[in-house]
């Protein structure tokens, strides 16, 4: 008979591996939906006004990290490790992101009201997309869902709601219908996707008063997750600030031959976030289990991820050309160079993430924090400089800069983090000592 402990790490590993085939396949099939709808929007609309619609979608989501308020990862901790007080929680996680979303949507509008930098027309895409701010907090039974590894239930609410958003994108694109449809279509998909959302929870167990009294939950998080709050911040700026100094340094056709190439490398970014999500209790286990399997378990983490994106980026990188023809046509073959360079930083997402779980374990936030500083701006430095001289292959470049200094660099200058950091590298090397790493 197997020992028990052998035994529950099987049963674990089985449902991390369920969990992460879920997301995978979710990912999968938006990859289908969304992103051959995005290619048809993109032919349909031109750089220009995709341009548009994308410059105001990356302010949008950089409001919308804060309306988040960064307690994803405390959250699915604090699931995990005391699922006693799961109520009080998630209403208090609910509670707190209404706020935050309430805060920055007064914080837009007073943007589009009193600002001489938006167009009429990029002021009414921000009047539409603003409603997005509240998304964080339709999404909150999500988090439940993936920390109890039933991530099939938020697949099905969300590819639904994909399919119908896509389903009116297509008419949209067949009646010649203006710019600002397309942006509701994005208002759309996250609605949908909130309310299946929240019925798949239901089906699944979950029980919450919503708007139970929670204020002492909510400002424990709002304490707690501040530190990460800022972080997001810090990395939506650095993976978003170049769409919106493009819009201000290029103009808008720019941010559109930018964005249509960004869009086939940033898709890939599901993957480390659904093996976070799946591994997380394999991890925090490993972790009661003892420092020399907590390090074995990070190093194959590490690993596993590295190879993934290497895999990933290498024959992306080659074939961006032909990538380009075959997705957008001839008007976007200036997107090629730009796919070519910001793939790579697919390596840095990755173990990036994989970093970030090991961080907000050890409960070392506040390094998380100026690592992704640091990333921003260095990003916004380099975008000054590159930008004007080389256009938006220049702000690939300052992208992947800033990716590999947030995400890996960085763990060098803290001794803290440094153990962790030649993790990294070891696994960054897998072209080189590969045999080793298959070997073991």
């Amino acid at each position: 008979m197997q020992p028990a402990a052998v035994s529950l790490a099987k049963v674990t590993f089985q449902k991390a591996a369920r969990n992460f085939g879920w997301l995978v396949a979710e990912r999968g099939m938006r990859f289908v939906l969304g992103t051959a709808m995005g290619f048809l929007i993109a032919r349909h609309l031109g750089p220009g006004p995709l341009g548009a619609l994308s410059y105001c979608l990356a302010v949008v989501t950089l409001l919308q990290c804060v309306a988040g308020f960064g307690v994803d990862a405390i959250v699915r901790r604090d699931l995990l490790q005391n699922p006693e007080h799961a109520d009080r929680l998630l209403a208090g996680s609910l509670q707190l992101r209404l706020l935050a979303g309430s805060i920055t949507a007064a914080g837009l509008l007073a943007f589009v009201w009193f600002s001489p930098w938006a167009t009429k027309e990029e002021s009414q895409l921000f009047l539409i997309l603003g409603m997005l701010l509240w998304q964080p907090a339709w999404t909150v039974p999500e988090l439940w869902l993936h920390a109890h590894l039933r991530a099939r239930y938020a697949v099905v609410a969300q590819t639904a709601a994909l399919a119908m958003a896509s389903a009116a994108r297509g008419w949209m694109i067949f009646h010649d219908a203006p710019l600002a449809a397309f942006a509701a279509a994005n208002v759309l998909e996250a609605v949908l996707a909130g309310i299946a959302l929240h019925f798949g929870a239901r089906r699944a167990g979950l029980r919450v008063a919503w708007l139970a009294p929670a204020a002492q939950t909510v400002r424990r998080l709002a304490a707690e997750s501040a530190p990460l709050l800022l972080s997001s911040l810090a990395i939506v700026v650095y993976m978003r600030i170049d769409e919106i100094m493009l819009r201000q340094l290029a103009g808008p056709g720019a941010v559109g031959i930018y964005a249509a190439a960004t869009r086939l490398s940033e898709i890939w970014y599901f993957l480390p976030v659904a093996l976070a999500s799946s591994l997380l209790p394999a991890l925090m286990q490993a972790r009661a289990d003892g420092p020399e399997v907590y390090a074995a378990h990070l190093q194959r983490y590490f690993d596993i991820s590295a190879a993934a994106a290497l895999l990933l980026a290498a024959p992306v990188a080659l074939l961006a050309p032909w990538i380009i023809s075959l997705a957008y046509g001839a008007p976007y073959a200036e997107s090629a160079p730009v796919l070519g360079v910001h793939i790579w930083t697919s390596i840095f997402v990755f173990s990036g993430v994989a970093r970030g779980q090991w961080l907000v374990n050890e409960e070392y936030t506040r390094f998380y924090l100026y690592a992704t500083l640091a990333g921003a701006l260095t990003n916004v430095a380099l975008n000054f400089l590159f930008v004007p001289r080389w256009g938006p292959v220049g702000a690939a470049w300052a992208t992947l800069i800033a990716y590999a200094l947030a995400a890996w660099l960085s763990s060098f200058m803290s001794g803290k983090t440094r153990t962790v950091g030649w993790m990294q590298t070891r696994a960054l090397l897998l072209p080189i000592f590969g045999w080793r790493y298959l070997r073991r």
